[in-house]
């Protein structure tokens, strides 16, 4: 189908670029101020995006970005981590200690290992393994 085609063009022209971008918000021991910059990032290519699919997109981006009341803290936690407040009001606001402030740097911004290890656990805790007894051996 025609429109099935022209579709998926404008999805990969102007979306193609999130796949490699979830991919690397999952990888592990990244840096809060690189994590910080792949979601800044991702607005600033949704903002080039083009169509009214994409407006839409963009609107779903900023309400779940504004809904999550964590992320202005994790914004103000990565500017005094690069350096870039002097100001001691992002200190006091967050009522972190310095200690809780360096264990930050390397603090995931999404829940993909607990979701990972969820479903591992699901498979290992199941109701066959659980009736799995020596009297049954």
């Amino acid at each position: 189908m025609p429109s099935i085609q022209s579709n998926l063009v404008y999805i990969v022209s102007n979306f193609g670029f999130l796949p490699d971008t979830i991919t690397k918000l999952e990888t592990r021991g990244v840096l809060l101020s690189k994590s910080v910059d792949i979601v800044n990032n991702i607005k600033i290519k949704l903002e080039e995006c083009n169509g009214e699919i994409a407006k839409l997109i963009l609107d779903k981006f900023n309400k779940v970005i504004s809904k999550n009341k964590g992320w202005e803290n994790i914004k103000k936690i990565n500017r005094v981590l690069i350096g870039e407040t002097t100001s001691d009001d992002d200190l006091s606001s967050s009522n972190l200690n310095l200690d809780n402030y360096l264990s930050m740097k390397y603090a995931p911004i999404t829940s993909v290992d607990v979701e990972r290890s969820f479903s591992i656990y699901k498979n290992i805790l199941t109701p066959n393994r659980s009736r799995f007894t020596e009297d049954r051996l």
